[in-house]
């Protein structure tokens, strides 16, 4: 649950999953995002390689508190493909459909949390 929204979320757990994203999808439910889950604090930077629709990226610490947000990402061009890093170290990083972060009033030090 994060913002007031319960979502389906597919982790990416292992670097293979990590590497690849959301990349060559068409689109996402509104419901749901994919969540990135690291092994250790560090300045992740994502990039919008091979994607095809925008993204929110939320990146979140070790206490799954907001620290960095980057907001309606557009695909990029294969010759121009900036990377979004955050200032400070996370854990963990929740990409949504573009909108999301603005809809729901996401702000740093807003939370999730798993549900069963």
């Amino acid at each position: 649950m994060f913002g007031g929204v319960v979502l389906t979320v597919e982790i990416a757990a292992t670097p293979a999953d990590q590497q690849k994203g959301l990349s060559d999808r068409d689109s996402m439910a509104s419901d749901h995002g994919m969540l990135f889950v690291f092994n250790s604090e560090a300045m992740w930077g994502f990039w919008m390689k091979g994607m095809r629709f925008s993204l929110d990226i939320i990146w979140f610490d070790t206490q799954k508190h907001t620290v960095f947000i980057e907001q309606n990402l557009p695909p990029c061009a294969p010759q121009s493909c900036p990377i979004y890093t955050p200032p400070v170290n996370a854990m963990f990083v929740l990409e949504v459909n573009a909108g999301f972060v603005k809809a729901h009033n996401i702000a740093i030090g807003d939370s999730f949390s798993y549900l069963d």
